[in-house]
């Protein structure tokens, strides 16, 4: 019996991995999360706290798959970066859950004035910029690929939406229990899409698994997505 030949990584990964060597993404990346420290610095919001160590988690794949390099050749090596970056995620969000689940418990006031809420709104927009690159790099691509962009686009606003939501709420309305309950949800997504990646792994089509870097599809990285 020959050898089997090698397992050539899917198209949509090929996508991807091109995507994020550009400096735009890493740029816009960098620029969300510097704006996700400021804000949990300035008001001291869990929620702000929990977006950012989504966003860290979605720093260190995007690094972990610019730095594999030529060597990410076969879909067994892209299934063992996600499930790496599935246990991470997933180990992130139960402890963001349990310190979210705490401050609603316990609340503890916010501040920082309209700092809070202009950087949630600044995310917004730098995650629209993202979706707008997203978008244009998967212009000439299948139609399929096409939908897992515009959904994981859909789907980071969501998250950014509900993060400005949490902020208003515990800075301008004076609620930081509604600040925390945002961070849950984003917690909560944190975990399911981890499980996700971990489940999907092995799947050769990655269908219905969650987004593995910025950029990347196949998407639905939670409940949203």
């Amino acid at each position: 019996m020959g050898d089997k030949p090698a397992m050539t990584t899917p198209p949509s990964s090929q996508f991807g991995q091109s995507l994020t060597g550009t400096w735009a993404v890493w740029a816009l990346v960098m620029g969300i999360v510097a704006l996700k420290v400021f804000a949990a610095r300035a008001t001291g919001s869990v929620g702000a706290l929990t977006a950012l160590t989504d966003s860290i988690m979605d720093l260190l794949a995007l690094g972990l798959v610019a730095g594999a390099g030529r060597t990410m050749q076969t879909l067994a090596s892209d299934a063992r970066i996600r499930r790496l970056k599935g246990s991470m995620v997933m180990a992130a969000g139960a402890f963001m859950a349990l310190v979210c689940l705490a401050r609603i418990i316990q609340p503890v006031p916010l501040s920082g004035g309209f700092w809070g809420p202009g950087a949630a709104l600044a995310i917004i927009g730098l995650t629209l910029g993202l979706a707008w690159l997203r978008g244009r790099a998967a212009a000439a691509r299948p139609s399929g690929v096409r939908g897992e962009v515009r959904d994981q686009s859909i789907a980071e606003l969501a998250a950014a939406g509900v993060l400005a939501l949490g902020l208003v709420a515990g800075v301008l309305l004076g609620a930081p229990a509604l600040d925390a309950a945002a961070g849950l949800i984003l917690a909560i997504w944190m975990v399911w899409g981890g499980w996700a990646l971990i489940r999907t792994a092995d799947d050769t089509t990655h269908a219905g698994a969650p987004t593995l870097v910025p950029g990347t599809p196949p998407v639905r990285r939670g409940p949203w997505g």
